[in-house]
């Protein structure tokens, strides 16, 4: 009788360990509730009046409003959307920052990659790795609220899909030469060089095709740019395993953000369906973007 009475209470204390062990959640897409977003689309019945790149649309023009970002700093790295390559330069950067108030900081340049394989400048010296190693923009002594790196569209074309590599097994070696390896290697460096959380974004949806109409695109197709995405979440994942804070802010398959946008105004405000301009900024990503970031902070 001892016995049996000796046995079940291991028993009863081994269920309650299990019951009360904290789970860690793994998931690093930021859940944005759309219905919270301060979304300032133009009507569809005003978007004759006026270009989308209009000087009304100029930051210098925008009312900063009440927000969790205010007083924060985000450092921020990629491509031609992250520079505003069909908005004057001025992206959702500049666009965070003035209807915030956080302080931003980027590293932009169009046509550039997150693989270094040297094959042209912007794969090599001006490649996302390099530019982040050299930076001369982003303080390596500075403390900041958050890294943010664009999930570049460039890595996807049909001449560089082919060198989009694997995840590595460890977290020491990361061949820069890959697409992977080159994300890899930004988690790696941002979090000795800042230890801070690092989030990674892509763009609005399309899918493969050539009528931009339809959202579509060919160079590079959705298809490509979709399973980058898909990696790029993956390998969230394994760096959080590892304690590191990686998340992403997932525009792409985001149903709701991109529903947000009717036809005819993301004919008007995006150029293509990768480059929005100033107006696709300020109305549609950058509310997004600052909602999804003020979730992840709270």
């Amino acid at each position: 009788m001892k016995r049996i009475v000796f046995i079940a209470l291991i028993a009863i204390s081994l269920v309650g360990c299990h019951t009360n062990k904290k789970e860690i959640n793994i998931n690093p897409v930021i859940a944005v509730d759309n219905k919270e977003v301060k979304y300032q689309l133009t009507t569809d019945d005003l978007l004759e009046e006026k270009d989308a790149n209009d000087a009304s649309f100029d930051i210098n023009n925008v009312e900063q409003s009440s927000s969790l970002l205010k007083g924060k700093t985000f450092y921020w790295l990629g491509s031609s959307v992250t520079y505003g390559h069909e908005s004057e330069g001025n992206s959702m950067v500049e666009y965070v920052a003035a209807l915030s108030g956080a302080t931003c900081y980027k590293d932009a340049i169009s046509g550039t990659t997150l693989l270094t394989d040297n094959s042209n400048v912007k794969s090599g010296e001006k490649s996302y790795t390099s530019r982040l190693t050299n930076s001369e923009i982003f303080d390596k002594n500075a403390t900041i609220d958050g890294f943010i790196c664009q999930i570049s569209t460039n890595d996807c074309t049909p001449g560089n899909v082919s060198k989009k590599g694997i995840i590595s097994e460890g977290y020491d070696s990361f061949d820069l030469k890959t697409t992977l390896g080159g994300v890899e290697y930004i988690i790696s460096y941002v979090n000795k060089t800042w230890h801070c959380p690092i989030y990674f974004y892509s763009g609005a949806y399309f899918k493969d095709g050539k009528d931009m109409s339809k959202r579509e695109n060919n160079n590079p197709p959705g298809s490509n740019y979709s399973a980058l995405i898909k990696d790029v979440y993956d390998i969230a994942i394994k760096w959080i395993k590892n304690d590191v804070d990686v998340k992403l802010i997932d525009l792409y398959n985001d149903a709701q953000f991109n529903a947000t946008a009717s036809d005819s105004y993301y004919n008007w405000a995006m150029k293509d369906p990768i480059h929005p301009k100033k107006a696709g900024y300020l109305q549609w990503w950058s509310p997004y973007i600052i909602s999804a970031l003020e979730k992840a902070i709270i």
